[in-house]
């Protein structure tokens, strides 16, 4: 039981550490509250909170990776080269695929909901 605790114990650190000290970890932390409290209000249906919840994850997932390959690259080595700037681009990308995904979905979720909200006042 130890061994499972501990393993909680250091993937909450871990995600901790990327919200406290990691600029681009703690913007899309926010942007996701910025999420869970426009679904709230806008009072989206269960398959759309699935969604959202989905798109969540994604972006946190993959800006967390990204964080770690950065710092891995960095660790290898402190040189700037080609290959450490490429490595890094593709990890970046990643970010901004999963990120494009989460905004269409943001969008084609939030916005015919924000409409009727606005008509509904």
């Amino acid at each position: 039981m130890k061994w499972l605790l501990d393993r909680f114990r250091y993937a909450f650190a871990g995600v901790r550490y990327g919200i406290v000290r990691d600029r681009s970890i703690r913007f899309q932390f926010i942007l996701a509250i910025m999420a869970v409290l426009a679904g709230i209000i806008l009072n989206i249906h269960l398959n759309e909170w699935l969604w959202i919840i989905l798109s969540i994850t994604l972006v946190l997932m993959a800006e967390i990776f990204n964080s770690c390959i950065e710092k891995v690259v960095d660790y290898i080595s402190t040189e700037r080269t080609e290959q450490a700037k490429l490595i890094k681009d593709m990890a970046a990308g990643a970010v901004f695929l999963v990120s494009c995904f989460a905004f269409l979905m943001a969008c084609l979720i939030y916005i015919p909901r924000l409409i009727l909200f606005i008509q509904n006042l």
